[in-house]
Formats: structure tokens, C-alpha cells, sequence
């Protein structure tokens, strides 16, 4: 019995040694080194799908980044533009109402040089005098903000952009908007801010002017177009990104903000456009009362000196005239632009 098992065990034995002596190990690596790059190269090819995909992807808002910046860019010159414009014809009103206060002021010495001139006159022309006063007493705040604003302009935190801007300002600008959109539209007083907040509110107070960058400048993001002007207009959320993450997690965000950035600045073009529109009827009321006073008195400057009593009616009727457009003009000394909100365009 022990040798049957023994035989068969051997016979077993002798035939596994026999087919493992028929195996070509060589072939047999050979091809699963095959499988193995096989399946390497489907991994390889599955990863460089995945990696055209990102750069695709990247590319992809990057470009849309970089429209949005060339949309901003647009948006920001065109309110530059459109500001800039506004900011010449109120330079122009201020100019026109300037020589105003001089016309009237030969106007008066004129009724006054006429004897026995009606009481009636004397009551016009404090009237006069006090819309003359408020216009004077708004430029010289002008004046002292900007000053102010001078002064603190070197402030820690400032900006040496906006700084700058504050420090070479024209006493003119700071007059002409004071005059137009008057001192009650300014706020806290630039005069009771320190540095940066003081630099920032008289750019502000001036509706941002071109849109100025402080600080490290548009780059480093600090750009300044929060502009709450003088009407208080404002840009909702308007600060340049500090920089460009192309990543899918932040595609809507940036987009979001840039898009944001876009639509503020358009909507503030368009209120200085409204702005303008009412600086440039203000200017033509000015310039035709004007021009009307000055033929007025030219008209008149053979009563100087004379008594009135002693006038011909169609003199006294002059003098009525030329009274009656002094005040006229008085009174569009103190005129200020009015805002119109959203609500006044929705009714």
C-alpha cells in the first residue's frame, strides 16, 4: 500500500517537474510586462486628457478674465471721459457766474449813483446781496476744504496717488463743485478729517475725478473708485482684485466681482451724464441772463449820476428792467444741481 502511494506520489512529483521545465519564463514575463505597459499607457493617456482638460479649462477663464479687465478698462475711460466733460462745463458756469458777480456789482454802483431812486430798488438789492453773499461764502468753503484736504494729504494711509491728486487740485475745482452741488452735499467736513480720510473725501467730494488709483496703484488693487460724489453716487463694491487665481472654485467669484466692478461704473457714467446735461442748462440760463444784463446796462449808463425824478419814463422803465434781471441772474448764482434718484426715474 505504501509503495502504491509512494509510486503515485512520485509520478505526480516527476510530472510537475516536467511541465514546469516545459514553461518559457522569458515569454511568460515578456507578456505580462505587455499587460503592464498596456495598462500603463491607458492610465498615461486617461492623464493627459485629464491635464488637456485643466489647461483648457484655465485658458478658458483666463480669457474670460481678461475680457471682463478689458470691459473694466473700457468702462472706467468712458466715465473718465464723460467726467471730464462735465468737469469743463462747470468750470465754465463757474467762470460765467464769476463775472456775474462782477456785473451785478456794476449794476448796483449804477442804482446807486441815481438820486431819488425808488425804495423799491434798495429792497431788490438785499436780496441781491444775499444770494451774491451765499454764492461768495460757498466758494470760500470750497477753499478752506480743499485746503484742509492739503494739509492732511500727507497723512499716514493717504495714498501717494490720491495725495498727490489732493495736493495739485485747482483751487477752481474745488469752487466750481462747492458752487454747483453746494455745501450741504459734502457731508462731514473735509476739515474735520485727518489723512487718508480727509484725502479720500475731498476726491470724493469731487465725485472721484478720473478714477485715481492710491497706494500700490490698480495692480496691487487699490484703486480708488469708491466715488460717493457730491450728489452720493456710489460703486458698489468697486475694488480691483488684488490678483488672478485661475481656478474653477473661483471662476463664478471673479466674475462676479468684475462684473459688479462693470455695471457700477456704468451706472455712475450715467448719472454724470445727467449731471452734465443740467451744469450745461445752468450755463445757458447764465450766459443769456448775462448777456441780456450787460445790454441792460449798457443801455442805462446815461442815467449815472442823475435824478430820477428827472428821467424819462421810458428810463425808468429801463432802470425797472435792469433791476429786474440783476435779480434774475442773483438767483442763478445759488442754483445747485438736483439729484435724481432711481426712484424719480421709475415713476
Amino acid at each position: 500500500m505504501s509503495d502504491k502511494k509512494k509510486l503515485t506520489f512520485n509520478t505526480i512529483k516527476a510530472a510537475a517537474v516536467k511541465g514546469a521545465a516545459s514553461i518559457d519564463l522569458e515569454k511568460a514575463k515578456d507578456k505580462a510586462k505587455g499587460f503592464a505597459v498596456k495598462a500603463g499607457g491607458a492610465i498615461s493617456d486617461k492623464a493627459g486628457e485629464i491635464k488637456g482638460s485643466a489647461l483648457a479649462l484655465k485658458d478658458d477663464i483666463a480669457d474670460k478674465l481678461t475680457e471682463l479687465d478689458r470691459m473694466l478698462e473700457s468702462s472706467v475711460t468712458e466715465y473718465n471721459d464723460t467726467f471730464t466733460l462735465m468737469s469743463d462745463k462747470g468750470v465754465q458756469l463757474f467762470t460765467e457766474r464769476s463775472r456775474a458777480v462782477d456785473t451785478i456789482g456794476f449794476v448796483e454802483g449804477l442804482v446807486n449813483s441815481i438820486a431819488n431812486h425808488p425804495k423799491a430798488f434798495d429792497a431788490e438789492f438785499e436780496e441781491i446781496h444775499s444770494e451774491r453773499d451765499c454764492f461768495l461764502n460757498t466758494c470760500d468753503f470750497g477753499r478752506r476744504e480743499l485746503q484742509a484736504a492739503r494739509a492732511a494729504a500727507g497723512g499716514a494711509g493717504a495714498g501717494l496717488a490720491a495725495g498727490a491728486s489732493v495736493a495739485f487740485m485747482a483751487p477752481t475745482a474745488a469752487m466750481w463743485v462747492a458752487t454747483t452741488f453746494g455745501t450741504a452735499s459734502t457731508g462731514t467736513a473735509i476739515s474735520t478729517l485727518s489723512g487718508a480720510a480727509a484725502t479720500n473725501a475731498a476726491l470724493a467730494w469731487l465725485g472721484g475725478g478720473a478714477v485715481a488709483a492710491g497706494g500700490g496703484g490698480m495692480t496691487a488693487g487699490s484703486a480708488l473708485l469708491a466715488m460717493a460724489g457730491p450728489i452720493g453716487w456710489t460703486i458698489a463694491g468697486a475694488t480691483l482684485l488684488t490678483s488672478i487665481l485661475l481656478f474653477t472654485a473661483k471662476k463664478t467669484k471673479l466674475n462676479k466681482q468684475k462684473n459688479e466692478e462693470i455695471e457700477s461704473v456704468k451706472r455712475n457714467t450715467e448719472k454724470v451724464r445727467e449731471m452734465d446735461a443740467q451744469i450745461d442748462q445752468m450755463l445757458r440760463e447764465t450766459i443769456a441772463v448775462r448777456t441780456g444784463l450787460n445790454n441792460a446796462y449798457s443801455q442805462c449808463l446815461g442815467e449815472y449820476g442823475q435824478d430820477y425824478q428827472k428821467l424819462t419814463d421810458e428810463q425808468k422803465m429801463s432802470l425797472g428792467t435792469l433791476v429786474n434781471l440783476t435779480k434774475t441772474l442773483s438767483a442763478l448764482l445759488v442754483k445747485t444741481i438736483v439729484e435724481h434718484t432711481e426712484e424719480d426715474h421709475a415713476g
